[in-house]
């Protein structure tokens, strides 16, 4: 149930436009009606200036570039990874049921593991597209290894890992116990670029802790499901027939469904609508108690809009 509801100010922009604009312009490709539902995780309390979701979530399947069955390599304080077939993620249509224990030997605070070619995994990352994956952080005493001041946590894809790549950085304040969705509302393009990042067959984690000391086990920290998408994979369409009008109480209900085999692995707290202008607007945002979707869920989302 939703516990926070705004109509943005793009939202009241469009409004605005449809309500006072001619026959004759309506068919201009600026401010059109909302048509779309995307949703989103970690989500704020929503504010009229928004204009994206904190995290907004693929829908479809998108592109596996590494399912989590694959053997990371290990350096300095890293170990080769094991299989964890307990703790994993379900998402993006697989069928496997295996991540990867990032396992940490006590020998020096920055600890790496690498996979050099993810063309063998899966599939090359590319900056076009959104990206995510999940990291899983056993309880506190593991996330309480992780630096306490600076980066914790760097996800790097790139030709290489060294000099060419795409950086995201995340300190300790930034990650929780249990599973940890690492993305944000930008393409892969908008992280920080370290040289010419080029063909981004390399994907690397590094994890620095407070004392080279530290070091984990099978299952304290896990690695699972690299994967890309595009803006239209994180959009649901309106239910055909709707929406729906009611004219003596001034309400538009508008209706979406989310299927069994979408937005598996994910705890949605955050919804919006969309329009398809040529740069998207978002017309309204809604933060939820949040609801974890499985494959065994289908979400049937209903919007209410009122004037009052």
């Amino acid at each position: 149930m939703a516990n926070g509801s705004i109509k943005t100010t793009l939202g009241k922009n469009i409004q605005l436009y449809r309500s006072y604009t001619v026959n004759g312009d309506l068919s201009a490709t600026q401010y059109l009606a909302p048509t779309k539902v995307r949703i989103g995780t970690d989500g704020v309390t929503p504010n009229i200036a928004n204009t994206n979701l904190t995290k907004p979530l693929p829908i479809s399947d998108g592109t596996v570039n590494d399912d989590g069955s694959n053997t990371l390599t290990g350096s300095l304080g890293g170990d080769n990874s094991t299989s964890n077939t307990v703790t994993f993620k379900e998402g993006a249509g697989l069928t496997d049921v295996t991540a990867q224990n990032l396992i940490a030997n006590g020998t020096s605070i920055s600890k790496i593991w690498t996979i050099a070619d993810l063309t063998v995994a899966g599939a090359n990352c590319v900056s076009t597209q959104y990206v995510g994956l999940w990291l899983y952080i056993l309880d506190a005493t593991a996330l309480a290894k992780f630096l306490t001041a600076g980066t914790a946590l760097e996800i790097r894809l790139g030709v290489d890992s060294t000099t060419n790549y795409y950086s995201k950085v995340l300190t300790a304040s930034e990650l929780a116990v249990g599973w940890n969705w690492i993305s944000d509302n930008g393409l892969l393009s908008a992280w920080t670029v370290n040289g010419t990042p080029g063909t981004l067959n390399d994907f690397q984690i590094r994890i620095t802790t407070n004392l080279a000391a530290d070091a984990f086990i099978a299952g304290d920290v896990v690695y699972d499901l690299l994967r890309q998408w595009t803006y239209a994979e994180s959009l649901s369409a309106f239910t055909v027939g709707w929406p729906t009008f009611d004219y003596i109480n001034n309400e538009v209900l508008i209706k979406s469904r989310i299927t069994s085999i979408q937005a598996n692995g994910y705890l949605v707290d955050n919804l919006s609508l969309w329009n398809e202008d040529t740069a998207p607007l978002m017309a309204s945002e809604d933060k939820q108690t949040g609801e974890s979707k499985s494959s065994t869920d289908e979400f049937i989302l209903i919007f209410k809009e009122r004037i009052l």
